[in-house]
């Protein structure tokens, strides 16, 4: 009687298709992490780099904030938008839950805009219906058509409508008025920074 077989082998003897499977699942999960902690590394030296222009103060603000992790976009959010403010460059900050936008540079406000935010939802394509997210983080403009829709990066739209229609998910409703002043200096590559 031969003792029976223990072990990898007798596992890839008996079940040759699961032992590939469970192979390749263990290589994707370790290039997976590998990428994982290369995006992380990443985003370490841009905090890092971030952090050098701040003064002493703004550090200690940054690290009370970032003791609660619920406000660790709030603290992203608020560097991206105090570096684009010390680099000079033009850009439009839109604050989600105030509904106002401002077209700023170099930290002057140059124009101050009420805005309706369009919450999360569906939209209709074709025969199919897409899910579109509330715009957050940073967006950029991609395309202006006419005097009366700004394409952003990630398919949201800075558009003008009636107040008494509801805003179009994923997307910003602003007054005639506020858009046509603002179009001059809305150019492909301007960064909108959603707060």
């Amino acid at each position: 009687m031969i003792p029976a077989e223990v072990g990898w082998r007798s596992a890839w003897r008996e079940h040759p298709r699961l032992m590939r499977l469970l192979t390749w699942t263990f290589v994707v999960a370790l290039c997976g992490a590998a990428a994982l902690a290369w995006r992380a590394a990443e985003y370490r030296r841009e905090v890092a780099a971030l952090r050098a222009g701040m003064s002493g103060i703004e550090k200690v603000k940054a690290d009370l904030a970032l003791s609660s992790d619920a406000k660790r976009l709030q603290v992203m959010m608020a560097l991206a938008l105090r570096q684009a403010r010390t680099t000079g460059d033009l850009h439009l900050s839109i604050s989600v839950d105030s509904g106002v936008l401002h077209l700023e540079q170099k930290g002057a406000i140059l124009r101050t805009a009420t805005v309706q935010v369009g919450a999360d939802g569906w939209q209709r394509a074709a025969n199919d219906s897409i899910p579109i997210a509330s715009p957050r983080g940073v967006r950029r403009v991609e395309e202006v058509r006419g005097d009366s829709v700004v394409v952003l990066s990630g398919g949201a739209q800075l558009y003008r409508g009636d107040a008494g229609v509801p805003v179009r998910a994923g997307s910003v409703r602003i007054g005639a008025a506020d858009l046509i002043s603002i179009l001059p200096n809305l150019k492909a590559g301007l960064p909108v920074y959603f707060y």
